[in-house]
């Protein structure tokens, strides 16, 4: 009887949670901007402009605003760490060359239509060298509320990154590390320094680089396999990509996808796996040894060779049968 007078009002509110519960309106937003990535080197003194194509896809307007948002940090995929309320002193060096519409302020394209922003960069003659990170991010914008609105409403951002190299030199001085090269997929064993593998088993690699310099790097290179001092086995090439300073990425290959080698059975000794990247004022190399030989099919004629031991010795053992006497 006590149960019952504690069960039922908890029944009653989540009953009446259900039935009373509000309907969710979900709001989709159809926005695009190119280019998604501006890399530019400029010296100080100069300015550039760079038009970009803000799409309106949706059934809607739209009231957007565009700002110039910094950053300084990446994920190793290469996505910024973003806080719109983050400040630089070089966010007066961007400024939108549009006659009505304004960084920081709001602006409407039509449904279906696009619109197009002249962002110009203007760099003074005693700026700072080194490298500005920032995002133009447009976001939806509304200064007024819905008295019929229940719930929360939504905000649709997109952006597009602005990697900005300041410099006197064609190329400055990049400092590039490959670092955690090794194997992750594949019947393998680590002993010491070498790695010992199926020679029929496909093995996959992941690796990491590191730019330890001042400036952004690109990680045009090749994952080579050869096998002593002799002529590579395997090439494939290493996705260029942008590595911002004091940041690290993950190594792809060229379509996008893990380091990948499939050896075949006269694949047999000892390789060297390697990751080079080249950049035109430095380089960065690491390599792993690798020993193929047949383990899965050593691992089966051992098994056979056991198998048919036993049954040898079990069928070469003489039975006695003891005679009856009495019969």
């Amino acid at each position: 009887m006590k149960y019952k007078q504690i069960l039922i009002p908890i029944l009653y509110i989540v009953l009446f949670g259900f039935f009373t519960a509000t309907k969710v309106h979900a709001e989709s937003y159809n926005l695009s901007v190119s280019p998604p990535l501006l890399r530019v080197h400029i010296l100080p003194g100069k300015a550039i402009t760079q038009v970009y194509t803000i799409g309106n896809s949706d059934i809607a307007d739209q009231t957007l605003v565009a700002s110039i948002v910094p950053f300084s940090q990446a994920d190793d995929n290469g996505n910024p760490v973003l806080n719109p309320q983050t400040t630089a002193p070089w966010l007066g060096y961007f400024s939108l060359a549009n006659s009505e519409i304004k960084l920081n302020e709001p602006f409407t394209i039509r449904a279906g239509a696009t619109e197009q922003l002249v962002l110009s960069l203007t760099v003074p003659p005693d700026a700072s060298l080194g490298e500005i990170y920032a995002t133009l991010m447009i976001s939806t914008y509304t200064n007024s509320i819905d008295q019929n609105l229940e719930g929360t409403a939504l905000k649709a951002t997109i952006g597009s990154n602005l990697l900005i190299t300041i410099s006197s030199e064609a190329y400055p001085d990049t400092v590039l590390k490959i670092i955690d090269f090794n194997p992750t997929e594949g019947s393998f064993l680590k002993i010491g320094n070498i790695y010992f593998a199926d020679s029929i088993t496909a093995m996959k690699f992941s690796a990491l680089v590191s730019n330890e310099g001042k400036f952004t790097a690109d990680t045009k290179g090749v994952f080579r396999v050869t096998k002593g001092t002799d002529n590579p086995v395997f090439l494939d090439g290493i996705l260029p990509l942008n590595v911002i300073s004091k940041s690290q990425r993950i190594l792809v290959n060229t379509n996008g996808a893990p380091f990948e080698f499939t050896p075949t059975l006269s694949q047999i000794g000892n390789h060297q796996i390697s990751l080079e990247i080249k950049t035109e004022n430095s380089n960065a190399t690491s390599t792993i040894e690798v020993f193929f030989f047949p383990l899965k099919l050593s691992l089966g004629l051992l098994l056979t060779i056991i198998i048919i031991s036993l049954i040898v010795k079990t069928s070469g053992k003489s039975t006695i049968v003891p005679l009856d006497n009495n019969k």
